[in-house]
């Protein structure tokens, strides 16, 4: 059913040569290990049970449907009950837009016997007049069936977000924008692609940025969960709380200290952290997460008495934002600035978090 794809280091070249930032992910990444369904029919089913489903739960649906069947073509799907799809997970949705397909075909609405013949632009203006199939599923046809090594789906969130986090943008990639990148690329932006995909899928978004993939990180199970910690050239760059470990420990001395200190924190048994930081963001946040340091262990702040030690006293609204853009909490203490009314307000790490800390510190001190 499936043929491997084949990356030539033509390509490769091309891609580094073009971009040092997509130079930086290729490194990283490595070798791509992807594969297509030359089946054209296959492939167009298979493109409808995996539109917006996670990877996981779209292949369990995928294996179950093909498992109906000696063969899978037009004629079977469409005599097929549509109880019968149901239960393989298909939403009805779904089952009408492959039973289209299906028919499109035997009405010869769709020759995939000659559609490699056409180009990529004739074949997603013909592929979406038929109901079910959008921009997004006829690019992904153009990678995962037809092979073709130019497609760069700006419908594909994954891409989008990849892009934005590469090259460190405010905001998702606007289409002229996403044109450029596109230009640049040509004409192998298939394989910049599964590179951009690789961003979400290896969680390298959970770094800053590009240059930050080399961080050192280690994992602290604590009161509040499990803490993961990022360090840099000797300094602590990153503490976030998460779920689950993403990525393969790597410590070092001063992440060792970090967990240590914070062992003692827990404990009840240290009240300051003596740890070096790097504070990135601008000139504002940087003194608001200062100031953020001088809040004394059981203490709070509010927003307008952080705006005023930092002599601008009518910034609380962009002391709020900066504080919750906080990289480093705990250390860093966010936790500490509460609303005028003395309400907890936000909190990054989640409201229970915010409590059980000034709870623990008040219960401590």
């Amino acid at each position: 059913m499936y043929k491997k794809i084949q990356i030539k280091k033509e390509e490769i070249d091309h891609l580094k040569n073009s971009d040092e930032n997509m130079k930086k992910l290729i490194d990283k990444v490595g070798d791509i290990d992807r594969s297509y369904i030359p089946n054209h029919f296959l492939a167009l089913v298979n493109s409808i049970v995996f539109q917006q489903l996670a990877y996981n739960a779209a292949n369990a649906i995928w294996n179950r449907l093909i498992s109906i069947y000696d063969k899978v073509t037009p004629e079977n799907v469409l005599n097929t009950d549509n109880e019968i799809l149901r239960e393989c997970g298909l939403s009805r949705t779904k089952i009408s837009y492959i039973k289209n397909i299906s028919q499109a075909i035997i009405d010869d609405k769709i020759n995939l016997e000659k559609i490699n013949t056409l180009s990529n632009e004739e074949i997603i203006n013909n592929l979406t007049e038929i109901k079910g199939i959008g921009i997004w599923t006829a690019e992904m046809f153009l990678i995962f069936s037809l092979n073709r090594k130019n497609v760069l789906s700006y419908k594909d969130l994954g891409i989008r977000k990849g892009i934005k986090w590469l090259y460190g943008m405010k905001k998702e990639p606007t289409e002229k924008q996403f044109s450029k990148i596109k230009e640049k690329f040509s004409p192998y932006n298939t394989l910049a692609s599964f590179y951009l995909w690789e961003i979400t899928l290896k969680n390298l978004h959970t770094y800053d940025d590009i240059d930050s993939i080399d961080n050192n990180v280690t994992y602290l199970k604590s009161p509040i969960g499990l803490i993961e910690l990022q360090s840099n050239k000797g300094k602590i760059v990153r503490l976030d709380f998460v779920k689950k470990k993403r990525h393969k420990e790597k410590n070092d001395f001063i992440l060792e200290k970090a967990k240590n200190q914070l062992v003692q924190y827990f404990e009840g048994l240290r009240r300051d952290f003596t740890l070096p930081l790097e504070i990135k963001g601008t000139n504002f946040q940087t003194k608001v997460w200062n100031e953020l340091k001088n809040i004394p262990y059981g203490e709070t702040y509010s927003y307008k008495d952080i705006a005023v030690n930092i002599e601008n006293e009518n910034a609380c609204r962009a002391v709020g934002n900066a504080n919750n853009k906080n990289k480093i909490p705990i250390i860093i203490p966010c936790h500490r600035v509460i609303g005028a009314n003395g309400k907890l307000v936000g909190y990054g790490g989640e409201l229970w978090r915010k409590e059980w800390l000034l709870n623990h510190e008040n219960n401590k001190g």
